[in-house]
């Protein structure tokens, strides 16, 4: 008997990473070298578990990841051929299922993972559409006139190495709400759903909402770039491999402010024309003091610590690529 999904523990999430090379639609003939972890293709049949988990397995001999037991609190599902919101309950014990999950899992036999989303309905012999993160992109070049010209394509590189050339050809439809997308709103961290036409071009793309404040670049010359736009600073390199990058540079191109605090050091607030997320009523995001801590602000005004060095040279602040990321909510961009 079916149950509701369960909230995912979070020791589900402590495990090594499982890569699976997933059914995509590639631009070449050679498999895409992984860029870095991201969603992972699981597919098979299902049976629902007493706890509300799903077990999914594939007969077919071809996975290597050929048994998994999903859970989630927040999973979308959605009908594999138009799209739509699907009610997960409606899924039936025998369903074939396409899922994408987060690629921590754990070490049991079989793993357990978190997932992100599932498509059923999935008629025999479908195409099924595929589920990617942007990692990077290569516009098409523009000429230099105001006011700029809309995009007719756009070129995406995935986590998984997938390589997308996206046309204005393409229906772009936002997940959820009825706003106007476009090729430009294809940044990295962006989610996609993509549907391709017999020939692997993508002809219908569902954009799910981006998730952060921002995207950051590091260039192996050290250039860092927010949302595309070159800091003047470097980004610095520990001795144990460590990368530092520049903490106004990076937060005034988001449109945040800095200070120095004697007692705090490096102090990043919200800008005047940010929105604040529901709830948060202070104005501080983070502190960092050159050797010595780096905290983040939470929503209810509490810190919490965050790992990383933080140091000062030549009048710049520099912390922890890891650290800054993670305390103003930004996109590691390859």
């Amino acid at each position: 008997m079916k149950k509701r999904i369960l909230q995912c523990l979070s020791l589900l999430l402590c495990a090594a990473l499982l890569a699976v090379p997933a059914a995509a639609a590639e631009t070449s003939d050679e498999a895409a070298a992984p860029v870095r972890p991201g969603p992972v293709q699981v597919w098979g049949t299902l049976t629902w578990l007493d706890d509300g988990g799903l077990y999914v397995e594939n007969s077919s001999g071809d996975e290597t990841l050929d048994k998994v037991i999903l859970h989630g609190e927040s999973i979308i599902c959605l009908d594999a051929v138009t799209g739509d919101p699907m009610d997960i309950q409606d899924l039936e014990d025998g369903d074939t299922i396409y899922a994408w999950v987060g690629p921590a899992m754990t070490l049991s036999m079989p793993p357990h993972a978190t997932a992100i989303l599932i498509l059923g309905n999935i008629p025999a012999d479908y195409a099924v559409p595929q589920f990617y993160e942007i990692v990077s992109v290569t516009p098409q070049a523009m000429a230099a006139i105001y006011p700029t010209p809309a995009l007719t394509w756009t070129e995406v590189t995935a986590t998984d190495g997938t390589t997308l050339k996206i046309t204005d050809e393409a229906a772009l439809t936002p997940y959820l709400t009825k706003n106007i997308v476009r090729l430009e709103d294809l940044i990295p961290g962006t989610r996609i759903l993509v549907w391709s036409d017999s020939q692997g071009q993508p002809e219908k793309v569902l954009v799910f909402p981006y998730e952060y404040r921002g995207y950051v670049t590091v260039a192996e010359d050290g250039t860092v770039s927010t949302n595309g736009t070159a800091a003047a600073q470097k980004a610095k390199t520990t001795d144990d491999g460590d990368t530092l990058l520049p903490v106004r540079a990076v937060a005034e191109a988001l449109g945040m402010k800095v200070r120095w605090d004697a007692q705090l050091g490096a102090v990043v607030s919200y800008g005047d024309d940010m929105e604040k997320p529901e709830g948060v009523t202070g104005e501080t995001l983070m502190t960092a003091m050159p050797g010595g801590d780096i905290s983040v602000v939470n929503s209810d005004g509490s810190t919490s610590a965050l790992y990383g060095t933080c140091l000062k040279e030549n009048g710049v602040t520099y912390i922890s690529q890891t650290a800054l990321l993670q305390a103003l909510d930004l996109y590691l961009a390859a």
